[in-house]
This record gives structure tokens, sequence and C-alpha cells, in this order.
């Protein structure tokens, strides 16, 4: 019975690996010759050095290797930025792959609001949705133009995880069902130990980010290893922050002051801009409470301590001002410098949305937000534009909202920066769509 009983338990362990063998064998049958690692695009070397992920540096390092094909033309400004133009009469003998021809059409987007170049930071995160969904895009072409060389391979079918993933709780189960044969000092035995290493295992692995990334092949670790020892591995490395699946910090919404590329006036240049949400400290009312619980320790103390009276009273005034002059002052300055209301025309320099659950009624509500650069002040602000509900359980979409305001459109805006508020945004020019 117990024999019966294993051979039953590694039935699926036995069908799972014959399946995913099969699969395996499928995909080393079809893999190509790669090129040899010096012949390789900038940016799949991004994707070699990023263990499958493509990074923003292979926006910088494909625009030069378009300058070289004679498909941009590279200029450099007085204060050392360098930008890129499109090239009018360009040399079409190599053609051209598919994430280059998405790199040139990001430099003629980012060229349409009267300007002619674009520097090459500002090719890469800043304008929110404009860029996210240009970067999926991209991420996509890199990564199918090295699986077509094979240099990585594609994630394990979902089917085949949850295959795995069932035929191991089934293991589990029938050698436990198995050991329970044997009396109740050897369940509990292997019970233990298989059950207390586990949990550990199961909460570490519930806290870690799960992403479907490809992986690198054989072919794929030999051109990266060739291209970590090069002398011009260099121009190359990779940025501090990497970007992944989960999308890159400016698809996000901007909960930090950040540094945006704005194009508006005709020139391009960096606007400090303020985050969507206000401050979190530094109100007066803050300041009423924090005196109000003061004066009642302070109080307190007096009834209940082995102190002086005058002592007691005469610290407590004391407490109050020195935290009012270290935590609550300062921070109320940097609020009391944003204007309370104000009325310019201005660009959008960046869009993005995010959506929010309601139980009751079950419904999704997208808020739809962006930064619009003040030229008065020299700074952006972040406001929320308009919003949309929809049932939760509906796929349907507004694109009359979601296409209300673009990257570059000239907007005129009375608001209250302070308050994070529009009172009224009027369309003035918008670019094309």
């Amino acid at each position: 019975m117990v024999s019966s009983l294993i051979v039953l338990t590694l039935c699926p362990v036995l069908f799972g690996a014959l399946v995913y063998a099969v699969r395996r064998r499928e995909a080393m049958a079809a893999v190509p010759v790669p090129p040899p690692p010096q012949e390789l695009a900038a940016a799949l070397v991004n994707l070699l050095l990023g263990k499958g992920e493509v990074t923003p540096k292979a926006i910088e390092t494909t625009s030069l290797e378009l300058v070289h094909a004679g498909r941009l033309r590279l200029e450099q400004k007085a204060d050392g930025t360098r930008t890129v133009r499109l090239v009018d009469e360009a040399d079409s003998r190599r053609p051209l792959r598919a994430f280059e021809e998405l790199l040139l059409e990001r430099v003629r987007h980012r060229c349409r609001v009267h300007v002619d170049r674009v520097p090459m930071e500002a090719l890469g995160p800043g304008d929110g949705d404009e860029y996210w969904l240009w970067w999926r895009d991209y991420q996509r072409s890199v990564q199918e133009e090295a699986l077509a060389l094979g240099l990585i391979r594609k994630t394990r079918d979902e089917s085949v995880t949850w295959m795995l993933r069932i035929a191991g709780g089934l293991t589990w189960v029938g050698v436990l069902y198995a050991c329970s044969g044997f009396g109740q000092v050897v369940f509990d035995v292997v019970f233990k130990a298989t059950v207390l290493p586990l949990v550990p295992v199961l909460l570490w692995f519930q806290r870690l980010p799960r992403r479907s990334r490809s992986r690198l092949t054989a072919a794929g670790r030999k051109a990266s290893t060739w291209w970590r020892a090069c002398p011009h591995a260099a121009a190359h490395r990779l940025p501090d922050r990497q970007v992944g699946s989960n999308g890159p910090e400016s698809a996000l919404p901007v909960r930090a002051p950040r540094r945006i590329w704005s194009s508006y006036e005709k020139s391009w240049h960096v606007v400090d801009t303020a985050p969507l949400d206000r401050p979190r400290w530094g109100h007066v009312w803050q300041l009423v409470i924090l005196a109000v619980v003061v004066c009642a320790a302070t109080v307190t103390l007096s009834l209940t301590a082995r102190l002086p009276h005058g002592v007691t009273l005469d610290a407590g005034p004391a407490l109050v001002g020195a935290a009012v002059a270290a935590l609550w002052l300062p921070a109320h300055r940097r609020i009391r410098r944003v204007p309370a209301e104000s009325a310019f025309r201005g660009a959008v320099i960046s869009r993005w949305d995010y959506t929010t659950h309601h139980d009751d009624p079950p419904t999704i509500t997208v808020h739809y937000c962006c930064s619009i650069e003040d030229p008065g002040s020299h700074r952006a602000w972040s406001f929320k534009v308009d919003e949309w509900r929809r049932p939760m359980f509906s796929n349907s979409s507004n694109p009359q909202l979601e296409n209300r305001f673009r990257v570059g459109d000239v907007v005129d805006v009375h608001c209250s920066p302070r308050r994070r508020k529009i009172y009224s945004i009027t369309m003035v020019e918008a670019v094309p769509r």
C-alpha cells in the first residue's frame, strides 16, 4: 500500500518534468546562431548587461549609433548638453531595426512642439504616459530582436508553471499521507521538517516583486561576459536605477519633487516640478494641536508629578517654542512660499493617470493628472485635471478624457498651487494628435 501511494505521489512530478523537458527541447531546437558579440547593436548590449532587461541607457547608446549611421545629427550646446536632430536626407542603405525606428519616432515626437532638436536626456523618462507607452514598445522590440538572435529565451509558460506548482503540492500531500501509515512520530517529523523551513521561504517570496522577465541563454551569457571584460564596456554602463517590467518611475504619479525637460517657448530647459500631493506637515491646524497637547501635558505634570509648579509651567512654553522653531516653522515657511492663487499661460510637460477603488458601489475612478509649467515662477505645478468613473468589472474606457491634454499643449490656468487645485483650465494651442 505504501509503495502504491509513493508511485501515485511521484506521477505528477514525472508528468510535470516530462512536459517541461519537451517544451525546453522544442525551444532549444529553434535557437539560431547569434552573431559575434562585437557586432551586436547597442540596445542588445544593454539588454545583455541588464540580464535580460532593457534600461534607459539604451536610448543614449542607440542614439549615438544612429548618429554614426547618418540617421541623426549630434550637436553640443554651450553648456555641454548633447542634442540630436533628424537628418533630412538620411542614408537608407542600411535597413533600420524595429527599435531604431521607434527611437527615431521618439525624436520626431519630442521635436513636434516648435523645436527641431531634442536633448538626449529628454528622450528618457520624464513626461509620464507619453514616455511609458513608447517605452513598452521599445522594450518589446529589443527583446524580440534578442529572442530572434538566440540571446535570450522566453519565460516559462504560465500553464507549465502552475502545473509544476500543483505537482509539487500534490507530491508534498502524498508524502505526508504515505508517512502517516508509519505512525504519528514519523508523520510529525516529516511535517515539521518540510513545513517549518517552507513558511519563512513563502513569506519572503511574497514580499518580492514577481515579474516575468526573459533570461539569457548560453550564447547570451557568453556575449555578456565578453562585453563586461571589453574595454568599451564603460560606454554601455548601466544606470543606478534600472527599469523593469513594472514600468519607469515617470509612469507613476508625481509624488515627490522632480526635474522634467520642457520645450515651452521654443527652447529646451529643465523645470523643477512640484509633487501632486500637498505637504503633510507645516499647516496651522497642526500647530494648534501641538500647542494643545503640550499644554495638556504641562497641566498633567503639574497636577501629578512631584515637581515644583513653577518649573513645570516654565518648561511647557519652552518645549512648545522649541518644537515650533525646529519642526513646524521651516515646513510652514515652505508652504507659504507657494502661491495661494495664480493665473498663467503655460505648457503641459507631463501627464499620467491613476485609479482608486470604491466598494459601495463597486466602481473604479480614473484620475487624470498633469504637470503644467509656469514660466513666471520657472516651476511646474501638478494638478488633478479630471476624473472618470466606471463599474469595477467593466472594460470600458473614456478616450475623450484620456486625450484631453497631451504633453506640449499650451493652456490657460487659474489655480491654487498651494492647495493643488484647479479652478479653470482652457486649451489655447494643442499639439498634433
